[in-house]
């Protein structure tokens, strides 16, 4: 018989080891630990089922604080690490784990739950909304390289598929490599932010600029968890832009890969600057990451809040170019004050970081 309850400390090797079998096979307890025990809002609320002792289900879900346009904090849970026994699946397994969570949830005042995944059709039977996808941007700066590395993320793709990356790997990198315009401001690439948090700052200014929107609470804490602290991380860089008057307008986090892929975690800019400033930064810091051996630069974009709406719009601008629909936003309230996934000011930093 399948029962239900909350990881304990005990569990956390067998549950990494139960993923290692199933999913993730190089994940290590250190970054189990780091994932769901040291997140700047508390645990994780991690449930496990068991099968006569043996785990055969797991969900959890990380508390993470939002930030609200009128300063108003909302609790809310990240879904992560959803797995199901294959020889368990069709027992409604996944359906009774998240029973479960929804209630420990509530215990804890988190009154919704997000993530991202391309099983949707699962978060649909139980409730969940997937409001929307988000999109991959994408500049080239070596065109074989950033072709083999795109067509090898599905292995599906036919020749037809292959030619049209081609096309569009080539694309971008004529319509990245422009001239660039001049500009009247000083960048500062360090390994991370001090404690002034401009990030922090920045995201305030961003929100109080904004009808109704919502972000992630980015004190420094969140900042050292979700970068500086990443087990998954290679290389770490964190542009720093100021104005003459020595004041921060704008922050880039990047992260990069082994095979020289960079992404964005993060663009943030101050309100007023306007969109062709925008676009000199971004060109420039993607210029500077071409020149440290980036071979093409990903972002993650949506066409969502109207703080969203206009990055996309910038990055665009910039050269960048979008590829097909990625992952989806999945989400449910779990009171009746309904918050709108649409004011959700978003970026990669909402990801742990891994795909």
């Amino acid at each position: 018989m399948v029962t239900y309850r909350l990881a304990t400390t005990s569990d956390y090797p067998k549950i990494n080891e139960f993923h290692n079998r199933n999913d993730k096979p190089n994940r290590t307890l250190q970054d189990f630990n780091w994932e769901f025990l040291e997140g700047p809002f508390g645990e994780s609320i991690y449930v496990i089922a068991e099968d006569n002792g043996e785990i055969v289900g797991t969900n959890c879900v990380i508390p993470i604080d939002l930030i609200h346009s009128n300063g108003n904090v909302i609790k809310s849970g990240k879904s992560e690490d959803t797995l199901v026994d294959p020889r368990y699946r069709g027992q409604n397994i996944f359906q009774n784990i998240y029973s479960f969570l929804f209630e420990e949830c509530k215990k804890k005042e988190i009154t919704l739950i997000w993530g991202f995944t391309s099983a949707t059709k699962a978060f649909k039977k139980i409730g969940f909304e997937v409001p929307f996808y988000q999109h991959q941007g994408l500049a080239v700066h070596a065109v074989i390289p950033s072709y083999n590395f795109l067509k090898k993320l599905n292995s599906k793709n036919k020749f037809s598929d292959k030619c049209k990356i081609f096309g569009l790997t080539l694309y971008s990198f004529f319509k990245f490599n422009l001239s660039l315009n001049k500009h009247n401001f000083s960048f500062s690439l360090q390994e991370k932010i001090d404690d002034s948090n401009f990030s922090e700052l920045l995201i305030q200014h961003n929100l109080e600029s904004s009808n109704d929107c919502f972000a992630i609470h980015q004190n420094s804490n969140y900042q050292k968890w979700r970068i500086y602290n990443n087990p998954n991380y290679f290389k770490k860089h964190t542009f720093l832009v100021f104005n003459q008057a020595r004041l921060c307008v704008a922050i880039i986090e990047v992260n990069s890969t082994k095979d020289n892929i960079s992404f964005i975690n993060q663009s943030t800019f101050h309100p007023d600057l306007t969109d062709t400033m925008r676009v000199v930064i971004i060109r420039t810091i993607t210029k500077l990451l071409f020149k440290k051996g980036s071979i093409n630069v990903r972002n993650w974009l949506f066409n969502t809040s109207e703080l969203n709406i206009k990055e996309t719009k910038n990055f665009q601008n910039s050269g960048y170019f979008f590829l097909e629909r990625g992952m989806a936003m999945v989400w449910k309230n779990l009171d009746e004050n309904k918050v709108n996934p649409f004011d959700f000011y978003l970026s990669r930093i909402a990801s742990q970081g891994i795909f």
